[in-house]
């Protein structure tokens, strides 16, 4: 009866729970590299504490005021993007992870039927 009882469990709720941890997996990962949030902020200035405003300044001070704003602007960019490759590139990772182990989980219970029957035909690595 405990044998029945953990086989169907194995091909119904065990499945459908490996399936929600999948989900569950690649969002947790999204959300830690905050791609939606880089993504939504990618042409912001990064950390950007010398070109302050200088309205009334003199030309050169603008203009290298806003050179300073330009390049801090590219520098976020680039480094947000770095981040969100990243990010995308792990979610991807997990979702091919999820797919190996969603392919994988029906198989598990048959591999100790297996192992004996491979030990008693002394079959080896």
């Amino acid at each position: 009866m405990t044998l029945v009882a953990l086989v169907s469990w194995w091909y119904t709720a065990g499945w459908a729970g490996i399936v929600g941890q999948a989900g569950k997996r690649s969002s947790r990962i999204l959300e830690a590299f905050s791609v939606m949030l880089l993504a939504g902020s990618l042409f912001e200035p990064f950390r950007q504490i010398s070109a302050a405003q200088t309205r009334g300044g003199s030309l050169d001070m603008q203009m290298r005021a806003m050179a300073d704003r330009l390049f801090s602007r590219v520098f976020g960019a680039v480094i947000r993007s770095l981040f969100i490759c990243i990010g995308l590139f792990a979610a991807l990772f997990a979702v091919i992870f999820s797919f190996i182990e969603l392919a994988v989980w029906p198989i598990i219970p048959f591999l100790p039927i297996a192992g004996i029957l491979l030990a008693l035909l002394k079959v080896g690595l």
